[in-house]
Formats: structure tokens, sequence, C-alpha cells
């Protein structure tokens, strides 16, 4: 909330005015003018969005036993480094090279 926020403080007054004495009612201001003012802001929280999404642990670990779900549907990228790191025989280099990926996603 605090990015849109300041994405909208950034949005001029008067293009609002503007756009209202063209004629343009409450909606059409906000698709015309301060959506586009807040694009970017919408992607950077998307991407903030989605990678703290893919961090998601402990809650789909308690919800699922640990399994991910039916069919290892709601398994996320830590929940498989999890797994692949497990016991004597796990594949550690794997387990390795996926948490570096999602280190460098940070």
């Amino acid at each position: 909330m605090i990015v849109y926020q300041a994405a909208l403080g950034n949005d001029g007054k008067e293009l609002h005015e503007a756009a209202a004495i063209d004629g343009a009612g409450a909606i059409r201001r906000f698709w015309s003018v301060t959506v586009p003012g807040v694009r970017g802001a919408m992607g950077l929280v998307a991407v903030l969005v989605a990678i703290s999404a893919l961090r998601v642990f402990s809650e789909v670990f308690i919800l699922t036993g640990g399994k991910g779900g039916p069919g290892g549907e709601d398994l996320t990228m830590v929940m498989l480094i999890q797994q692949y790191a497990r016991g004597f025989t796990g594949n550690l280099g794997y387990a390795s090279a996926l948490s570096i990926l999602l280190r460098a996603e940070a």
C-alpha cells in the first residue's frame, strides 16, 4: 500500500483536471489517468509478491503434512529444496543449486 500511495502522490492533479474539463467521468479518469500513472508501481508490486510467494514454507508444510498436497500440487520451492536435501542419500548438489537460485531472486 505504501508503494501505491507513493505512486498516487506522483500522479499530477493537472491531468485529472484536464480530463474532467474534457468531459471524462470518474471511471474514465481512473482508467485513463490513474492506472497508467501507477503502472510501474503495479509491476514492482507484482514482482515482489511473486518472489515472496516462492519463499512460503511453514503454512504449506503444516497444512499439507509436509507432502505438498495431493500429487505435490502445493509444493513450494523451499519444500522442494528440503525434499532433495533430506537424508543421507539426498541430492545435496541439486538442493544447493536450488538454494542459490532462490537466494538470487531476493
